[in-house]
């Protein structure tokens, strides 16, 4: 048997390539199904992740007293008095804090403002000019305490830009906080974003874990639209197009199968003609087993049978010619019992 395009014939799709129309529509339809359904789920899980209140780490490297003397007889004093009558006085009590406001929050945080409030009316401040990332430069704002019994020192600054992972200095020097090392920190202008106080640097993000989340959603995704292909090739019917174009004939062959009934084991098959050019006579035992038929120019003829198992798409003889011409050979996928 030679090719079917050798023949006269051109085969538009055929099931054993692939290519059925229906089936790859389904696949189509599957696929955008199946990516519009991985996008909105992760869509969802994003726009919940970025909307609830994050916490961002205000990290305490240092919160000591320090020792007025240390090695070498240095000791800690600060000049005291008028300039006729200064002296040096001993610092017996002084705390140092050293803390890093680091955005491990996925905003890109604007214009927010950190107030530093502390149980001591002697406190030296300090704060690092710019961010570190952004080199951001701070501006410091004024301040009145909220309760100047307790924490009667008020430190403020407004940070115009400090995007995700940018992070910025503070240090402060207490002198004679008795009766707490404690302070208070809060984060303004930003209502979807607040300061959590950590000991010490934090332990890394465990991006892994949001990975593991997405791999999951994409699972699932995959598998639901494995589960949609095997429910719609199951269900749908198998076809193939062929185009004959040959002794006079123009006819265009659509061949088919599908169950009786869900569930049952028997096929019925369908071919369907459609005539596009004149009068033609067609003879196939396959098409129909009673002998040559003639169809007109227009027309559709379509035959069938019953299979008792799953048919296979086979190169068939098949024989045509216009009306009062010879027949001529050619050779068209049909599914057939095996």
């Amino acid at each position: 048997m030679g090719h079917p395009c050798a023949a006269g014939i051109i085969v538009y799709c055929r099931r054993r390539n692939g290519c059925t129309p229906l089936i790859e529509i389904l696949k189509i339809v599957a696929a955008l199904v199946g990516g519009g359904l991985a996008g909105a789920l992760l869509n969802e899980y994003y726009r919940r992740k970025h909307g609830k209140l994050q916490k961002i780490p205000l990290i305490e490297r240092v919160n000591r007293l320090l020792s007025p003397t240390s090695q070498g007889g240095i000791t800690l004093a600060r000049a005291v008095g008028d300039p006729a009558h200064r002296h040096l006085e001993e610092l017996k009590n002084l705390r140092e804090y050293q803390l890093t406001l680091r955005n491990t929050s996925t905003i890109h945080l604007q214009n927010v403002e950190i107030q530093f409030e502390f149980p001591s009316a002697d406190v030296q401040e300090y704060a690092s000019p710019r961010t570190t990332l952004s080199k951001t430069a701070l501006i410091k704002v004024s301040s009145l305490p909220t309760d100047a019994a307790a924490f009667p020192s008020v430190f403020r600054w407004r940070i115009p830009h400090l995007p995700s992972s940018d992070s910025v200095e503070f240090t402060f020097h207490a002198v004679d906080q008795y009766w707490s090392e404690d302070y208070v920190a809060a984060l303004y202008n930003s209502d979807r974003v607040i300061i959590e106080k950590v000991d010490g640097e934090p332990a890394p993000t465990k991006k892994l874990d949001h990975l593991n989340i997405v791999l999951a959603i994409l699972g699932i995704v995959a598998s639901a639209t494995v589960l949609l292909l095997i429910i719609l090739l199951r269900f749908a019917p198998f076809e193939s197009f062929s185009v004959v174009r040959q002794a006079g004939c123009d006819l265009r062959v659509v061949t088919t199968y599908n169950r009786i009934e869900e569930g049952s084991n028997i096929r019925v098959i369908q071919h369907r003609i459609f005539n596009a050019g004149q009068s033609c006579v067609v003879k196939s035992a396959q098409l129909d087993p009673k002998g040559p038929f003639t169809i007109g120019a227009g027309d559709t003829i379509k035959r069938e049978r019953l299979a008792q198992s799953r048919p296979k798409l086979i190169e068939t003889e098949v024989y045509v010619g216009a009306t009062g011409t010879d027949l001529q050979k050619t050779l068209i996928p049909l599914y057939s019992e095996p």
